[in-house]
């Protein structure tokens, strides 16, 4: 049986045939394959490790690399232990990383394209198992983790530098090594450690268009975070939108994530996502009564629906994102609102630019902000109003003067208003 199975990877590998050879060396206990390579393997238990290195290595005479690569999977099919205790774990860990030394070894040498679709199937278990161990041994630093990282780094390096013009070539596995040391960073919660990976991917020569339609939507969806993470919304919405547009439909859970972090990029920048989309992906709890209070600049009514799944937000890493950055929203929505009110609709005079006073914004303010602290009616006075006036100016959300002789905003003559449509101000790239 082993010796037919040798054959066989022989052949694959002559062939250069990469996900025929991906199926029979699969690390995936699982696959139906590794469970019968493992019943044979297991029948001779006691054979040591020298022995398969011996044997691979008789069978491959010509490429030691691969014949170390294979006699470590022989090694890990055999003695893994497949339940999820911290020590079947750890050991199993230990055997996939030996696997992953030798792939990666492999890997570097000359043309080895054809190698890419197993060393995908490796990456995904090295980092599912990475992360186990650390689920399971209460590791909060997630030690084996960080390890498995940074395995992926040469190997990434080496797929970024690659300049062949055709696949399948190294480069094919740019991306989702990519995405696997993001997937641990994430975990990690150390986002500034993603910029390496950013620029080994922006300095290779790939074009993400000409990759698979997973590895497009993971890699989007991570550098969508992370450009959110560092308050570029218009780069994380962008991001984030062709993730959520590449998205299966049949991915249910993978689309609610992406929506989540692409609700969070587009509300400030003035996109807001349509009641059924929410229903669909069950957020409507968390985001439809929240819309109506920003819509209306009720920002104390905001802060209530963001506190009332302070939970949810805080999870996802987006509540100090939202309050922070809706306030602004709120006070452009809310002036608009208080010029149409006291225009009964009205807002362009018959002649002149239309005028808003700020004592009628100030009594709407002090409705809809809560206090800076304590308990009671809002503190805010006329100073605040001003200030925030000549920040929504700078910003770009309003296009108006202060009379200060009169007490009155005085706005751009048009059919905006002096308010330009939110989404216009902070343009997204597309």
């Amino acid at each position: 049986m082993l010796d037919l199975w040798l054959s066989q990877v022989k052949q694959r590998q002559q062939e250069q045939d990469g996900p025929a050879l991906a199926s029979l060396v699969s690390p995936d206990p699982t696959s139906h394959s590794w469970q019968l390579l493992r019943h044979n393997l297991q029948s001779n238990p006691n054979l040591r490790p020298a022995t398969y290195t011996s044997l691979t290595r008789s069978t491959f005479p010509q490429h030691r690399p691969l014949a170390d690569f294979v006699a470590a999977f022989l090694l890990y099919s055999r003695d893994a232990d497949l339940t999820d205790t911290p020590d079947a774990l750890e050991k199993q860990y230990t055997l996939l990383e030996d696997c992953f030394k030798t792939a990666d070894r492999l890997f570097a040498q000359g043309e080895t394209g054809w190698f890419v679709p197993t060393l995908r199937k490796l990456t995904r278990r090295l980092v599912d198992v990475a992360l186990a161990v650390g689920r399971a041994t209460g590791d909060t630093k997630l030690t084996r983790a960080g390890e498995a990282a940074r395995m992926l780094g040469r190997p990434m390096g080496v797929a970024a530098n690659d300049r062949t013009s055709e696949s399948p070539c190294k480069r094919d596995a740019l991306f989702f090594l990519a995405n696997a040391t993001f997937r641990v960073y994430f975990a990690l919660s150390n986002l500034r450690l993603c910029d390496t990976v950013l620029n080994n991917t922006q300095n290779s020569a790939a074009r993400l268009e000409s990759f698979p339609k997973g590895d497009r939507c993971a890699f989007l969806y991570y550098r969508g975070r992370i450009a959110l993470y560092q308050r570029r919304l218009p780069q994380a919405r962008n991001d984030l939108r062709r993730a959520f547009a590449l998205c299966s439909a049949a991915s249910w859970r993978n689309g609610r994530l992406i929506l989540t972090y692409l609700v969070a990029a587009s509300l400030p920048l003035g996109f807001f996502p349509s009641l059924p989309l929410l229903q669909h992906f069950n957020l409507h709890e968390q985001y439809a009564s929240l819309l109506q209070s920003l819509k209306r600049g009720d920002f104390r009514s905001v802060l209530a629906h963001l506190d009332a799944h302070q939970e949810f937000h805080l999870r996802c890493g987006n509540y100090l994102l939202l309050r922070e950055k809706l306030e602004v929203l709120c006070w452009r929505n809310l002036a608009r609102r208080v010029l149409f009110i006291t225009t009964n609709g009205r807002p362009l005079p018959p002649t002149g630019p239309p005028t808003l006073a700020l004592s009628a914004l100030l009594a709407a303010a002090r409705l809809a902000f809560p206090p800076d602290s304590g308990g009671g009616g809002s503190d805010l006075d006329l100073d605040d109003v001003e200030s925030m006036c000549v920040s929504l100016m700078e910003q770009g959300y309003l296009k108006a003067y202060i009379l200060h002789s009169k007490g009155l905003l005085v706005l751009q003559k048009g059919p905006q208003a002096g308010f330009p449509p939110v989404s216009s101000v902070n343009a997204v790239p597309g």
